[in-house]
């Protein structure tokens, strides 16, 4: 993707959300955050930066298939990382990111707590996920086949994420970007077994296979 069309991008982007930014962009004390699309001259200037992310504008969630009838969503709340990218080489970006996996959120206290135990997350053994990019290359324009290393429930395999909607702004008068991946694991891989049907994954009392959304702002500063 050339840089003229990443910033025409990332400002149609960043100025769609700003509609959403007024009612929903607050941070903890409930202030609004001042944020804003750059100006195709503001992406051009811009470097390799390393954007922490903003746990308040951000999300993790996953799903997974119940009894072979429908999906149950949930979310990780606790999580941290970084992404370095220079907008005129996505290819050589990297990611990391640590979840906390007593985070879990299913909007059920007692689901909850039977996920953070021994037959799921194992969350007192294993209270770390993490993942580490080794890999990005465009696959199509303004998507990315994002790569890397996930360890989770002590074991560590590679991963793919389709990676999109990248884009650049500010927030509060420092640099900012944005971007969206979704990738699937089946959790029978990292030995998670509890209630899973060998002979029909994602039919019997809940699905091996489990879909996560990660959506990220991140701020450099």
């Amino acid at each position: 993707m050339n840089r003229a069309t990443k910033a025409t991008i990332a400002a149609s982007l960043l100025t769609l959300t700003g509609a959403a930014i007024a009612g929903f962009g607050l941070n903890t004390s409930g202030a609004a955050v001042e944020t804003r699309a750059l100006t195709t001259a503001e992406t051009e200037q811009l470097e390799a930066q390393t954007y922490s992310v903003d746990r308040v504008h951000s999300s993790m969630l996953f799903k997974i298939r119940h009894a072979g009838l429908s999906h149950f969503y949930g979310r990780l709340n606790d999580f941290e990382g970084s992404v370095t990218i220079d907008p005129d080489n996505i290819e050589k970006a990297s990611f990391e990111f640590t979840v906390h996996t007593d985070s879990v959120d299913t909007n059920n206290a007692s689901r909850d707590g039977h996920i953070k135990n021994a037959d799921f997350f194992n969350a007192r053994q294993y209270p770390k996920a993490t993942f580490k990019s080794n890999y990005v290359k465009e696959v199509a324009d303004g998507v990315y086949d994002l790569r890397g290393d996930f360890t989770f429930h002590g074991e560590t395999k590679t991963i793919n994420a389709t990676l999109t909607d990248i884009s650049w702004g500010q927030q509060q008068g420092k640099p900012a970007m944005g971007f969206h991946a979704v990738f699937s694991i089946n959790r029978s891989d990292f030995g998670i077994t509890k209630y899973v049907d060998t002979k029909n994954p994602e039919s019997g009392p809940l699905g091996d296979k489990v879909e996560i959304t990660v959506s990220i702002e991140a701020v450099n500063g």
